[in-house]
């Protein structure tokens, strides 16, 4: 059981360092405009399906990474993370019965709320974005959810007999 468990632990770290390279890798401004949010896409996948290991504060500390890779003010990534994660764990059984497709439509709200987050602490920061930069990420991930989900469901997914 420990070998199954180590593997998992592993594999789960993998997917991340998998987004977050995806996430902060260069595109042009065409196509940067309409990125996934692929890092919070699995922080909350990992949330739905091993809610025992990834909780409201491993999406915390997820988000201080992207704050320091993105150097933004401290917190506001992790904030909004920790608030998807928290709405994804109260949606959960609601998401389990639905197939990937309407899972990614179900999943808005927390997007949202997400995209939202940053978008409050910009405006108070006073940093300025444009609306198609902080909306159609959103669309986006949602769009993208079935398949990034089926993807870490059959690479990265290990079952762990408690």
């Amino acid at each position: 059981m420990t070998a199954t468990l180590r593997s998992s632990l592993l594999l789960m770290l993998g997917s991340l360092v998998v987004a977050l390279a995806l996430t902060f890798l260069p595109l042009p401004p065409w196509a940067a405009i309409a990125r996934p949010a692929l890092f919070p896409a699995t922080i909350l996948f990992w949330v739905l399906h091993q809610p025992h290991r990834v909780g409201v504060l491993a999406a915390w500390f997820a988000g201080l990474l992207l704050d320091a890779g993105y150097t933004t003010p401290l917190g506001q990534h992790a904030l909004a993370l920790a608030l998807a994660a928290f709405i994804v764990f109260k949606m959960r059984d609601l998401l389990w019965t639905l197939p990937l497709i309407q899972q990614g439509v179900a999943l808005l709200p927390a997007l949202i709320a997400y995209a939202f987050t940053l978008f409050w602490i910009d405006g108070i920061n006073g940093r300025q974005v444009d609306l198609w930069w902080r909306w159609l990420p959103v669309l986006s991930t949602a769009v993208v959810w079935p398949l990034w989900s089926l993807i870490l469901e059959r690479f990265a997914l290990v079952e762990v007999d408690s």
